[in-house]
């Protein structure tokens, strides 16, 4: 038997659970093949630009390492950098570890972060991904320059104090190598400075990618290989652990916990913020969601403290806005909506939908404990308060060409139906950083306000962070109200 672990991620509205058997399955583990399994392999397969949540962070994680990363608390600490200094309000030094090697060999330099910087913000190849959206939207970099080997000045388009916490969400690659093998070849062949190396994929999407160790990366592997495997149904995940075809699964059931438990396995649970929901498309005028009142309702219907208890086992809490406690700018004074179907109930009346309407939400069961389960049960209390809802499983892939309005949907912009699975993960522990679309001025979106978008545009002119805080916290107040978002 080898030792087997399951994962299953909660938080704000969702933790890791974990599993372990005996000792010397342990052993023979680290001297062989870890298996993991998600619920998709990256669609983009190796290519770095296409982001650091899930379901592509399983898949790029191994491979890549940022400059920074940031704790579940928020923290900021040095990653691929060394150190870091403000010039001025628009201008940032970064100053790199030495001796960092990539998996062929080179050692990581100055030059490769500039290339990797210079081509989102140049190259109209990475429009549309995920790395350059973020730039565009919450770094704001508008120019990278080489200082010495060492040293990267970054140039922002405005002033941004929190662009070394944001610098976590941007992969780095071999830039080189990329640029001689073209995007496509080197999304199959990545070259990176992670703890895993070569990697084969199998299967597409649905398939698996191998890794062996990498042994002179800067976060260590301690097992000889790697197999992450796409496994887009959570039942299968715990049958395969069941079964000892895996040995790590991401996103397992909370009411499995008793019959993991009664197989062997030892349950650790550890927390990962993030404010689970889906997202309103508010800036359809055809849409009832245009309407502040019908969000309003929506969020009145759904039962968050039995989400909290009965489905997710007590481990999170309920959501009120798109932050958590430990994310710059959460405003605790922002309270999640109560439950009150009568007030809900009440609101569409108002709105002129006294018997209710028919509506669709797109949603990737997988991707969060339970949330197949949570997806039904908030539809099953909306329909009872007259918005009855449709669920429509995509798959992340799709939810990309949606996201990137690579196919529009009714009155142009973004392809989703009216609510759609949009979380708000606390990765770059900035609020703002979940709410790209809040901007009037850069469609397509899915939200619209023009006092939100000022308050924001206030913030991100802001230097000095505490006034920063200040304002962000008084953008959840706004935001609470207009409600782009179905909190879970």
């Amino acid at each position: 038997m080898r030792r087997t672990i399951t994962s299953l991620l909660v938080g704000t509205a969702a933790a890791a659970i974990l599993g372990l058997s005996s000792g010397a399955a342990q052993a023979q583990l680290q001297n062989d093949t870890l298996r993991f399994a998600t619920a998709s392999i990256a669609p983009s397969f190796g290519r770095p630009e296409q982001g650091t949540a899930s379901p592509s962070v399983y898949t790029l994680w191994p491979i890549y390492d940022s400059l920074t990363r940031v704790s579940p608390k928020g923290d900021v600490s040095g990653l691929l950098a060394d150190s870091w200094k403000n010039i001025d309000p628009t201008t940032w030094e970064v100053t790199l570890k030495k001796g960092i090697k990539f998996h062929n060999g080179k050692e990581l330099m100055a030059d490769h972060v500039v290339a990797q910087f210079t081509y989102l913000v140049w190259n109209q190849e990475a429009a549309g991904t995920v790395a350059y959206s973020t730039n565009q939207r919450q770094a704001f970099v508008g120019s990278a320059e080489r200082i010495d080997d060492y040293t990267i000045r970054f140039v922002t388009t405005q002033p941004n104090p929190e662009l070394p916490r944001q610098l976590a969400g941007f992969w780095i690659p071999e830039t080189k190598v990329r640029d001689e093998m073209g995007t496509d070849e080197f999304s199959k062949k990545p070259v990176g400075t992670g703890p895993f190396m070569n990697p084969t994929f199998t299967g597409g999407v649905d398939g698996f990618m191998d890794l062996v160790a990498f042994e002179d990366a800067l976060r260590k592997p301690k097992i000889a290989k790697l197999r992450i495997q796409a496994l887009r149904e959570a039942a299968t995940r715990v049958t395969s652990i069941l079964s000892d075809e895996i040995d790590i699964a991401q996103g397992v059931p909370f009411d499995s916990k008793e019959q993991l438990e009664a197989a062997g396995h030892r349950i650790d649970v550890a927390s990962r913020p993030s404010a689970m929901g889906w997202r309103f498309m508010s800036v359809r005028k055809n849409s009832p969601f245009h309407d502040k009142r019908v969000r309003q309702a929506a969020n009145y219907a759904i039962d968050r403290e039995a989400i909290a208890k009965d489905l997710l086992g007590g481990t999170t809490v309920p959501a009120g806005q798109c932050a958590t406690r430990f994310t710059f700018g959460y405003n605790p004074d922002v309270k999640p909506y109560p439950y009150d179907p009568v007030k809900a109930k009440q609101l569409l009346a108002e709105a002129g939908y006294a018997d209710g309407f028919e509506t669709e939400a797109m949603v990737l069961p997988g991707s969060f404990p339970a949330d197949a389960e949570i997806y039904q049960f908030a539809a099953q209390q909306l329909s009872a308060v007259g918005i009855r809802t449709k669920l429509t499983v995509i798959t992340f892939a799709e939810w990309l060409d949606f996201w990137f309005a690579k196919k529009p949907g009714p009155e142009g912009g973004l392809g989703f139906s009216d609510m759609f699975q949009n979380s708000c993960h606390n990765f770059n522990a900035i609020p703002f950083d979940s709410y790209p679309n809040l901007s009037c001025k850069k469609n397509p979106g899915s939200h619209c306000d023009k006092a939100e978008e000022a308050k924001l545009d206030e913030a991100l002119g802001e230097f000095d962070v505490e006034k920063r805080r200040k304002l962000i916290q008084e953008l959840m107040v706004l935001n609470r109200e207009n409600v782009p978002n179905l909190f879970f």
